[in-house]
C-alpha cells in the first residue's frame, strides 16, 4: 500500500502539471528544440498521457522533420515504457502473478505471453488498436523477461512511430506519398499477424 500511496504522490502532481501546461510545454520545446530537450519532452508526454501520443507524434514531425521527430518520439517512447514496465514490477514483484491469475482469460494471456514473449510484444506494439500503457503496465506486473520485452518493444514501435512522424511532416505537402506509406503500413500489421497465427499452430501441433 506504500508502495502505491508514493506513486500516486508523485504521478498526479506531474500528470496535472503537463495537462495544465501542456502547449507552453510545446511551445517551450519549439524554442529550445535540441535532442535531449525533445527526447525529455516525448518521454513526459508518454509517461503522463495528457495529448494522445499519436498527436505527439505527428506535431513533433510536423515541427521539425520526419526525421528528428521520429527519433526523438521512439527514443522517448523506448524510455517510457522500460520506465513504467520496471515501476510496476516493483510495485507486484511478489504479488503480480496472483492478482493476474485470478481472471482465467488473463491467466491464459500470461500463459500465452510468457512462451512467445518477444513475438507476442512485438505483435501487441505493431497494432495501433492496443493501448501501449496497457502493454507496459501489464509487462511489468507479469514480471515478463526484460530483455525480449525490451528488444520487441524497441523494433515494434518503429513502424507506426515511423508513420505518425512522416505524416506529421509531409501529408499536407505529399498527401499521396503519405497515403502509401500508411497502406505499405497496414500491408505490414496484415503480414506479422499472419506470420504469428502460423508460428502458433507451428508451435502448438495438430490438436
Amino acid at each position: 500500500m506504500k508502495k502505491w500511496l508514493l506513486l500516486t504522490l508523485l504521478y498526479l502532481p506531474a500528470l496535472i502539471f503537463l495537462l495544465l501546461y501542456r502547449n507552453e510545454i510545446l511551445t517551450w520545446a519549439q524554442d529550445h528544440a535540441n535532442y535531449f530537450n525533445l527526447t525529455l519532452i516525448a518521454t513526459l508526454f508518454a509517461l503522463f498521457p495528457v495529448l494522445p501520443y499519436k498527436l505527439v507524434i505527428g506535431l513533433l514531425g510536423y515541427s521539425f522533420g520526419a526525421a528528428i521527430g521520429g527519433i526523438v518520439t521512439w527514443l522517448g517512447t523506448t524510455i517510457a515504457s522500460i520506465m513504467v514496465y520496471m515501476m510496476f514490477r516493483w510495485l507486484f514483484q511478489a504479488k503480480g502473478r496472483l492478482y493476474l491469475e485470478r481472471v482465467p482469460i488473463i491467466s491464459r494471456l500470461t500463459a500465452l505471453f510468457e512462451q512467445h514473449t518477444f513475438s507476442t510484444i512485438l505483435l501487441a506494439r505493431m497494432l495501433p488498436i492496443i493501448p501501449q500503457m496497457g502493454v507496459n503496465i501489464y509487462a511489468g506486473t507479469a514480471s515478463l523477461p526484460f530483455w525480449s520485452y525490451l528488444l520487441a518493444t524497441s523494433v515494434g514501435k518503429i513502424p507506426s512511430i515511423a508513420l505518425y512522424a512522416y505524416a506529421g511532416g509531409n501529408l499536407l505537402e505529399h498527401p499521396l506519398q503519405t497515403a502509401g506509406i500508411a497502406l505499405i503500413y497496414v500491408i505490414m500489421l496484415v503480414i506479422a499477424f499472419a506470420a504469428y497465427k502460423i508460428r502458433l499452430k507451428q508451435i502448438e501441433g495438430p490438436r
